[in-house]
């Protein structure tokens, strides 16, 4: 039994997707992943370096100069460097979780776009061979009238 195009076309509209859809990949977020993801978009900014910046330079000209306060971390800045550490200990981490969520996320939805190709390309090809036949009986319907118009002499 042979089935046409159309119930073919008609099968393939309604065949389960087997990736998740958009709204589906941005699902509601857990509390470590939105962390994770404020995280990576401050501490990944620009605002973020150049604050910190500023704040490095203020904290060595306080220390240097005594300015106000007195020398509450002296040369070569101890308190500075463990507090740089502590940072670097939880970026680190942060950053991956957030990595790491991202590239899951784009893996998923190259997956679903290659999908949605491969329906469009079977599509087309189904289209291209509708056309071959609609021209293949326009050809038919040619003849048909020639030999009619042949027959009326």
């Amino acid at each position: 039994m042979t089935t046409s195009i159309a119930d073919q076309m008609e099968r393939a509209a309604h065949a389960p997707m087997s990736v998740p859809s958009r709204v589906e990949m941005s699902a509601a977020l857990t509390v470590g992943e939105r962390i994770a993801d404020n995280a990576a978009r401050v501490g990944g900014s620009w605002r973020f370096i150049i604050i910190q910046t500023i704040l490095v330079a203020i904290w060595i000209a306080f220390n240097v100069w005594e300015l106000g306060v007195g020398h509450f971390d002296v040369y070569p800045f101890v308190l500075l460097n463990l507090m740089f550490s502590v940072q670097a200990a939880y970026t680190g981490p942060i950053l991956l979780l957030a990595s790491n969520r991202q590239a899951t996320k784009d893996r998923a939805m190259a997956w679903r776009d290659d999908e949605e190709l491969g329906v469009i390309y079977r599509l087309q090809h189904e289209q291209m061979e509708i056309l071959a036949l609609l021209k293949d009986s326009d050809l038919k319907h040619t003849e048909i009238l020639e030999l009619l118009r042949e027959g009326g002499k």
